[in-house]
């Protein structure tokens, strides 16, 4: 496998100092020589292991995701490093920082990967058919009774198709898990690596059986919960915060609890069973206040949606097992 190296510097650039046109631009000549050096397989080998390097934020973390020994990644980026004339990277006994060559060379490389990965698949995708292994995560309650369901249909579709795919409300590292698609509630961090697309948006509701409000009269404001009992949601040992709109700002209220849980659907089951107040996403209740078993409370206060996005790690081309359940999601949700 070959790569085109560009004949001239873009505009804006100085090919005299810029690392990434490499060649003898010093004679205005790139000779053939050269672009013979700069293309042999073991010098891709060596691009990998500095995008590995440079994703993980570490040799040890390059070699986990590349499956290859710390001394063997340390040297692919050694040999680069001599090739081009500069330093990719600050090194402590610590830490691994690029430096700006090192970053305007990363962006470049990440490119010509992205590339080469999306013209392999171009070959072997079987005109778009989703195939190979699918890697996704989803928050729990919202992935069990979403994704899940669209997540069956998808597979019966593609029967060269498989998923891993994990429901858990911890956040992954997508470059570093190897995983294709998350999915996140909340205001996303910004992150270079990284595409975020809002998919759709979490509207919270407080909710209660008729049962439960034959005992006990109904909560107007938020400062009424504190005379109910409440069933709260808890997730790696921290209670959520039931939000609301009071005189125009956003409050957040974490109200005494008579029962925590730490799954959506069973804090569902409870509040229909009469045994409290829950704090819950519409989808996880839509069918229930349908069809009369909760009663949606405290709606003059209302707090604003929360979205609900996609992320997905930042390449010009998409796998089409991607791109298709994208597409599935953004028509069904």
């Amino acid at each position: 496998m070959s790569l085109k190296v560009m004949s001239r510097a873009p505009d804006g650039v100085d090919p005299f100092t810029c690392p990434l046109y490499a060649g003898d631009w010093r004679r205005g000549v790139d000779t053939a020589e050269e672009r013979q050096r700069r293309m042999a397989p073991g010098n891709i080998n060596d691009i990998v292991a500095f995008v590995a390097a440079a994703e993980a934020g570490s040799f040890v973390g390059a070699a986990r995701a590349r499956a290859m020994t710390r001394s063997g990644i340390a040297k692919s980026v050694a040999r680069l490093e001599d090739r081009l004339g500069v330093r990719l990277f600050h090194r402590t006994t610590r830490s691994l920082g690029l430096t700006d060559d090192g970053r305007a060379f990363l962006d470049r490389c990440t490119q010509i990967l992205a590339d080469l990965e999306a013209a392999e698949t171009s070959m072997s995708d079987g005109g778009g058919e989703p195939q190979g292994l699918f890697r996704m995560t989803a928050p729990m309650t919202f992935g069990r009774v979403v994704i899940l369901p669209l997540l069956n249909d998808f597979l019966a579709c593609w029967p060269r198709l498989k998923a891993d795919v994990s429901f858990t409300d911890r956040v992954s590292d997508l470059i570093e898990d190897g995983i294709d698609l998350a999915i996140r509630i909340g205001e996303p961090r910004a992150n270079s690596r990284l595409i975020t697309r809002t998919l759709t948006q979490q509207h919270d509701l407080v909710v209660a059986s008729p049962a439960y409000l034959a005992t006990r009269p109904a909560p107007q404001h938020p400062d009424d919960l504190a005379g109910h009992d409440c069933l709260n949601y808890v997730s790696a040992g921290q209670r959520r915060p039931w939000r609301f709109t009071v005189e125009g700002r956003t409050v957040a209220v974490t109200p005494r609890a008579r029962l925590s849980l730490d799954s959506g659907e069973a804090l569902r089951d409870a509040a229909v069973s009469g045994a409290g107040l829950a704090f819950l996403p519409g989808y996880v209740v839509e069918r229930d206040l349908a069809e009369g078993r909760l009663v949606a409370l405290v709606t003059d206060h209302a707090a604003p949606p929360v979205p609900i996005s996609l992320i997905y790690p930042s390449r010009r081309h998409l796998a089409p097992k991607v791109r298709r359940f994208i597409d599935l999601l953004v028509r069904a949700v």
